[in-house]
């Protein structure tokens, strides 16, 4: 049996003999995201409980390695205790009952591997994206946008990849994209406890005021929703309201049909409102309850944050078909100096769905995916090889685009059912165009969900490639990476 001690800030792996002539010498370890002493001891497959020991990786390609890692990987869970404890720390104990059921099925069961130069890589390519649709909304709004404000205002912006072999692939841009304040409880409770998140999304929502109402103080923030405690993610706006109100900021989570306006100001049940935090997904506000969110926005009553022209600048699904026209791509990019091959190779070949093309589209509908043009999240989304003729039918008419099929990567989970592959989404969150945090979404079914047993949402480990010459090898010979080859986002 292997066996582990904690030395200060050090862990030493030890093993039985057997184990240490099998494996190589003994190492000691710098553990810098999660203490290996604490958690070694989840390492096991078919109830074998085995510690972790370094061994060479016996491949020279880092890529080929950490699909490894993701196929056999399974000894970093987020179990639910520790979700528990990270949750605890920001939510009343009353609170508790209600919120750690949601925190576990938003949660996967494991972490994904990926290379730090990856995420280098990503982020490049988000800036320039949205440098080239900064540049298209000047073209075609003129001084009816005010980009300045249009970026400060852009918080929580996501940009949806999928790791494709030829590279990474954008699926779609959001705004007001959820879950960006249930990632600090995964990352805490991967360490154990034992480490700092490294994000605090709440800053967005403060830095955004301080751009755009430089001379006012927020004192109240509404975060605004249609039925928000029946959303999906009401947790995370509770977490959100927790950590603002840890920074002395008076928050409410309200219906948008609560509100109303009064001399000048907008009013929610505990009174006037500085800055509303908009999850409503009438993102252009043309309906009749998002009516006094577009009046005070436009009066200036409040900071609307995401708002109408942070839509209609990123986050509008025609985007996408002009974003693969290489013509208008290279023009753009080359008036704001960006690289437009690195555009055109990150989005998938996009097209409107119409009678001119449902012909060749339905031949070829294996290849790709259909969206609505103005839909949100996975709704109404059919993969090409699913689509039965009469759904077809339905939508030829409906303004629906047409994606090329981008082929996401896998990680395996260890689920009770056996072995389980998901596939796998990174999802990107940003202030502006300016990336600040990364987490990975596992799913199983056809397009993006959580509904499946061990689907959620998993913290990235990146792999510093300088130290990638070593992994761990469990007592079974499943390989996992060690925590000193472990960096989390910041």
């Amino acid at each position: 049996m292997a066996r582990s001690r904690a030395l200060g800030n050090r862990t030493t792996l030890c093993a039985d003999t057997a184990t240490a002539s099998r494996t190589g010498p003994r190492q000691t370890l710098d553990v810098q995201t999660l203490d290996v002493a604490d958690r070694a001891d989840s390492c096991s497959y078919n109830g074998n409980s085995g510690y972790l020991e370094i061994i060479p990786i016996m491949t020279s390609n880092l890529g080929d390695a950490i699909t490894r890692l993701n196929a056999q990987c399974f000894c970093l869970p987020l179990a639910k205790e520790a979700l528990t404890n990270a949750l605890g720390k920001r939510l009343p104990a009353t609170e508790l009952q209600w919120a750690a059921p949601r925190l576990a099925g938003l949660a996967a069961e494991q972490p994904l591997f990926l290379p730090e130069d990856l995420k280098a890589d990503l982020f490049s390519r988000i800036r320039s994206i949205g440098e080239v649709l900064l540049a298209l909304a000047g073209e075609r709004h003129g001084d009816a946008v005010d980009p300045g404000a249009t970026l400060a205002a852009a918080v929580f912006d996501s940009f949806d990849f999928h790791l494709t072999t030829t590279g990474p692939k954008l699926i779609e841009i959001n705004t007001n994209a959820g879950g960006a304040f249930v990632q600090p409880l995964l990352m805490e409770a991967l360490s154990g406890g034992g480490a700092e998140p490294g994000f605090a999304p709440e800053h967005l929502l403060i830095d955004a005021y301080r751009r755009l109402a430089p001379e006012r103080s927020l004192s109240r923030l509404a975060i605004v929703d249609s039925q928000p405690e029946a959303q999906a993610l009401y947790l995370d706006m509770r977490l959100a309201a927790a950590a603002l109100a840890d920074r002395g900021i008076a928050v409410d989570i309200v219906d948008v049909t609560t509100l109303r306006r009064e001399d000048g100001r907008l009013l929610g049940p505990s009174g006037p409102i500085d800055m509303v935090y908009n999850r409503f997904t009438d993102f252009e506000l043309t309906s009749p309850d998002a009516q006094i969110l577009l009046d005070a926005w436009r009066r200036a009553e409040i900071v609307l944050a995401p708002n109408p022209d942070v839509y209609r600048t990123f986050a509008a699904k025609q985007h996408l078909i002009t974003l693969g026209d290489a013509d208008v791509v290279r023009r753009l990019a080359a008036s704001c100096r960006v690289d437009a091959d690195a555009v055109l190779s990150t989005v998938p070949a996009t097209e409107l769905l119409d009678a001119d093309t449902a012909e060749r589209l339905w031949s070829q509908r294996r290849d790709y995916v259909f969206k609505p043009s103005s839909g949100y999240g996975s709704k109404g989304v059919y993969r090409g090889d699913k689509i039965s003729r009469s759904k077809w039918q339905e939508i030829l008419h409906l303004g629906y685009l047409a994606q090329h099929f981008a082929e996401p990567s896998q990680r395996s989970l260890r689920l009770a059912g056996g072995i389980t592959p998901f596939k796998v989404d990174i999802r990107v969150w940003t202030h502006g165009i300016e990336p600040v945090f990364a987490a990975a979404r596992l799913y199983a079914g056809q397009v993006m969900g959580f509904r499946s047993e061990g689907a959620g949402f998993a913290p990235i480990l990146w792999i510093d490639p300088d130290r990638s010459d070593q992994a761990c090898q469990d007592l079974d010979g499943y390989l996992a990476l060690c925590s000193a080859n472990m960096q989390a986002i910041a």
